[in-house]
């Protein structure tokens, strides 16, 4: 199935040649009664700051030449990896630098890209690989994850994407192309996970853990021989109802003799180092013949 592209959000924007024609002025722009997007594109202080918005408005700034790609390109097919205040990503050569966007003067092929909104949007395969050339391993990774759990493109068409490529740091790409995992159910389980596997360890995504009555519970990130699971401590613990039935899997998970770590946002991105340890740690507690 052909992936579908969100249209453009002209009908919420308005350049700032619109908005002196409608009768608006510089002041009024200054003085907030717009709210700029991008350099010379606004937006009314009632329309919200999304990122599809900012892509729309980089529409309008950018010669059709542009191609947006990496988040932006995913974000566009539905799947939110850039917030709104994120700078939109784009391939494009002899362009300025522009605040709010971040570019790259580098090649892309016709079959790579598809029109859009007067400039272009990058394939889904093409969008994967500038994510996993242009963010951190573990983002790269888990950002490309996020888009095969949405179902828009499998591993193996990513792999026959990357056949015959020499493109700069094509190397790399295929050096980290056997982390892709397309289990976890968000972008920071994908990090921790990936995090945890540059370390050495293999956790299993989504681990089912059965008792006599069937499941019990599955896990963010499970070590079945050690009994060791790892979860991440995501922002939906706010929802008391959620709250209340996690902690009753983590009964009956402990019940069971699992051992199992929560991972916070903080710890992920602060203490990663820290917490690697005390993962490793507590495996070879329960697992001593782990290497």
């Amino acid at each position: 199935m052909k992936p579908t592209i969100m249209a453009p959000a002209f009908d919420s924007l308005c350049t700032r040649q619109q908005a002196l024609r409608s009768g608006l002025t510089d002041s009024c722009l200054r003085n907030m009664s717009h709210r700029r997007v991008l350099h010379g594109v606004y937006r009314s202080p009632t329309v919200p700051p999304t990122h599809h918005l900012r892509c729309s408005a980089a529409a309008l700034r950018l010669p059709s030449r542009a191609v947006l790609t990496g988040r932006s390109a995913a974000t566009l097919y539905g799947v939110p990896l850039a917030r709104g205040s994120d700078p939109v990503e784009v391939i494009v050569s002899g362009c300025k630098r522009a605040h709010g966007i971040r570019s790259w003067d580098v090649r892309c092929r016709e079959s790579e890209k598809v029109p859009w909104a007067g400039i272009h949007v990058a394939t889904v395969e093409r969008a994967c690989f500038d994510m996993l050339v242009r963010h951190s391993v573990a983002y790269g990774v888990a950002y490309c994850d996020a888009v095969i759990r949405a179902g828009l493109v499998s591993i193996p068409r990513l792999a026959a994407h990357l056949e015959g490529r020499s493109d700069d740091r094509i190397v790399r790409v295929r050096r980290v192309f056997d982390l892709l995992d397309g289990r976890a159910e968000s972008v920071p389980e994908s990090v921790l996970r990936v995090t945890l596997v540059l370390a050495g360890m293999r956790p299993t995504p989504q681990l089912e853990v059965r008792g006599t009555s069937g499941v019990i519970a599955r896990v963010d990130l499970g070590f079945e021989e050690a009994k060791l699971a790892v979860e991440y401590d995501g922002a939906w613990h706010g929802d008391p109802r959620r709250f209340y039935r996690d902690q009753r899997r983590l009964a009956a998970l402990r019940a069971r003799g699992w051992h199992v770590i929560v991972v916070t946002s903080e710890q992920l991105t602060c203490e990663s180092r820290e917490l690697v340890q005390r993962i490793r740690a507590k495996l070879h507690e329960r697992s001593p013949g782990f290497a």
